[in-house]
């Protein structure tokens, strides 16, 4: 009920109503003062039912806060509990072990923090977690660590298959599905609470005019306390805010935060006329970083790199990917390169890994730029870094007249070679090795496909990279497989022909099995002389490669995963998916001599290799000496300059002698050859 100071309803007399002296006056006044008194009795109830509504809503959403943060710390030390455990298997030391046992006590202790903040319908499943988690450390401590120190592969393969691996993955899904949960439920309690508020705020007028003493006061302890709500709430929104747009590992800005600094850094260099310097950074190597130190150093690295960037750059850096990182700076390109060489001297001397930079700088006064024009032209800068030997920087004035950044002519050029077929194919031989005295034969040949010189492509690399951008590969992948198989009829007997798909063919929804079957028995050849190269990047979406692997398997053809150790998922591709042969990437044959960690990835290879029967094949020989080394670790099949160049037919000299470096060699050196994709 409503009330206007200073108005009466009147009598069409004009005599107000409580007014005529017949006795209605006492009427009137009774009324009023039963409406007075009822409306502060539905303000006290009111205020009494906001108050404890407010307060009991806010303990639920402060302990499911607690609660979500508690389980998010959960997930954070079991992951690195997991990862601990991989490098104890890799490379197993007492320090590891004892980082390990932390990791598990910090679970532990984290658990209880839950149980003690928990409801007691909640707590029974926290005391679940608690006895899964001790499930898992028994396995490990009792089963799992004394096997890897016995070194035996194969019993530690099937301990963290057996008991390992299920209990990790149930304890996983457990701890995933608590923290989603509490995070729902937390989200779902600062709604409700939201609607509470806003309900205050509609009826907050309304105790304000029906004020009077206690109303008075009634209405300021609920303004008072609306005040502090809604400061919570704005402090709650600005934070997450914040969470949105901020790297968690870095702390600078993210990928949101950069897209919408960049747009504002170009309308205000529209505005005053200032040029801006948009900077790329890669970490260099950063792979090895991690192969060698384990990700949690890799994020140690990242962090200490991020640190670096936000004293240095204020609010202008951002980590925009991985290990990629962007600037924007108010300055022109001269400038730039001076800012960036600083910055990489202060990398090198904090002993933190080199940077390759792209640089690409607006003109004040031309014609404005969009934002992904913007970022095409600083990733060619960058990436023609890194293809000059890294540790570098490049501006894309430098590059722009060979400049890759996709356009109307590369897509129609795309599109034209693969209609007209303007692709070409060598052949490079795939050796099976002989003991020395004995002469090496050909196990197979690889397909390398090259763009035809009228295609409009300098390379193979940037004609994949155009169909990738595109999503194109498939297509093109196709018309490679069906170039090299057109020349298949001079393949010798008993030779295998090696092709490549990139993992965009292989997340098709049509079987590749079922267009490979036609292609290869249109010229004639058996489907188990052919073997299908996968790589590691096909890891995107392991369920359709398991589905089309599986179908080609069937189907009669041949396996290999192609580049193993350039990456971090080679280990899980040779648990999910039965291959024949295993191709080890180049960068590790080429260090192993001289590496300890490349030449234990070697040998653990090597030891896969002769556990499961798979054929292991060394790649990118170039060097009698790194094949000595490859022989004595156990390689009996080899690919690369020093036994043979790509050629367009399959005619090869027989091998001898190499083993011991005294038979045919061919020229050493040359750069790696580009296969059906890059």
């Amino acid at each position: 009920m409503q009330f206007r100071a200073g108005t009466a309803p009147s009598l069409p007399c004009g005599h107000p109503v409580g007014w005529t002296w017949d006795g209605r006056w006492t009427q009137g006044r009774t009324t009023v003062i039963a409406a007075l008194m009822l409306t502060f009795l539905a303000l006290a109830l009111f205020a009494v039912l906001a108050v404890v509504q407010t307060r009991f809503l806010t303990h639920d959403a402060t302990r499911t806060v607690r609660q979500s943060d508690l389980y998010q710390k959960v997930r954070y030390w079991v992951g690195t509990e997991k990862s601990l455990e991989r490098r104890y298997r890799l490379q197993p030391s007492a320090a590891t072990e004892a980082q390990h046992a932390k990791a598990a006590s910090n679970v532990t202790m984290v658990l209880r923090a839950a149980h003690d903040n928990s409801a007691p319908a909640e707590q029974t499943r926290v005391t679940a977690l608690m006895e899964l988690h001790e499930q898992y450390m028994t396995a490990i401590r009792s089963s799992l660590f004394p096997a890897v120190r016995t070194r035996d592969q194969q019993h530690v393969s099937n301990i963290d298959r057996v008991m390992v691996l299920p209990v990790f993955a149930q304890l996983e899904q457990r701890i995933d599905a608590e923290a989603r949960a509490h995070r729902q439920q937390a989200s779902a309690q600062l709604a409700h609470l939201n609607r509470l508020l806003d309900a205050l705020a509609v009826l907050a007028p309304v105790v304000f005019v029906a004020g009077l003493g206690i109303l008075v006061v009634l209405w300021r302890v609920l303004l008072r306390k609306q005040r502090v709500l809604d400061d919570a709430h704005e402090t709650a929104l600005n934070r997450l805010r914040a969470e949105s747009i901020t790297d968690p590992l870095t702390r600078l800005g993210n990928h949101r935060a950069f897209q919408e600094g960049l747009g504002a850094a170009l309308r205000l260099g529209a505005l005053d006329g200032t040029p801006l310097t948009l900077a790329r950074l890669d970490l260099d190597e950063f792979k090895v970083v991690n192969d060698r130190g384990g990700h949690l150093h890799g994020d140690q690295v990242l962090s200490s790199v991020g640190h670096l960037l936000g004293m240095a750059f204020q609010g202008r850096a951002y980590r925009v990917g991985g290990d990629e990182f962007a600037l924007l700076l108010p300055v022109t390109s001269e400038h730039a390169a001076r800012v960036i060489d600083d910055l990489r001297g202060q990398l090198a001397a904090a002993n933190l890994p080199t940077i390759s930079a792209g640089l690409t700088t607006t003109i004040p006064g031309t014609t404005a730029i969009a934002t992904d024009d913007l970022h095409q032209q600083a990733d060619q800068a960058l990436r023609e870094a890194k293809r000059r030997g890294r540790n570098r920087q490049v501006s894309f004035q430098q590059v722009a007249g060979r400049s890759s950044v996709l356009g109307l002519e590369q897509v129609d050029a795309l599109r034209h070679l693969i209609q007209g077929g303007h692709m070409n194919v060598a052949f490079q031989p795939i050796w099976q090795l002989c003991v020395p005295g004995h002469t090496s034969i050909p196990l197979a040949f690889e397909a390398l496909a090259r763009p035809a010189a009228e295609a409009g492509f300098r390379d193979t690399q940037e004609l994949f990279d155009v169909a990738a951008r595109v999503n194109r590969s498939a297509a093109l992948d196709h018309l490679c497989i069906r170039t090299a198989l057109a020349r298949a009829h001079g393949l010798p007997d008993g030779a295998l022909l090696f092709l490549n798909v990139s993992p965009q063919t292989l997340d098709q929804d049509i079987s590749l099995a079922t267009l490979l079957l036609d292609e290869v028995g249109a010229v004639g050849l058996a489907p188990q002389r052919v073997v299908i190269e996968i790589t590691e990047r096909s890891t995107g979406n392991m369920a359709a490669v398991l589905q089309q692997v599986g179908s080609l398997r069937a189907a009669g053809f041949q396996i290999a995963l192609d580049d193993l150790g350039a990456g971090n998922a080679g280990l899980e591709m040779l648990r999910c998916l039965p291959v024949d042969f295993v191709k080890i990437d180049r960068s590790v044959v080429a260090a192993a001599p001289d590496d300890v960690t490349a030449n234990a990835v070697l040998s653990a290879i090597m030891a896969y290799a002769r556990t499961t029967g798979v054929k292991v094949i060394v790649e990118g020989l170039e060097t009698t000496r790194v094949l000595q080394h490859a022989w004595h670790l156990g390689a009996r099949f080899a690919q690369g300059y020093l036994l043979g160049r790509p050629a367009p037919g399959f005619e090869v000299t027989p091998l001898s002698g190499l083993v011991t470096g005294t038979g045919h060699s061919t020229p050493e050196g040359g750069a790696p050859q580009h296969s059906l994709h890059p």
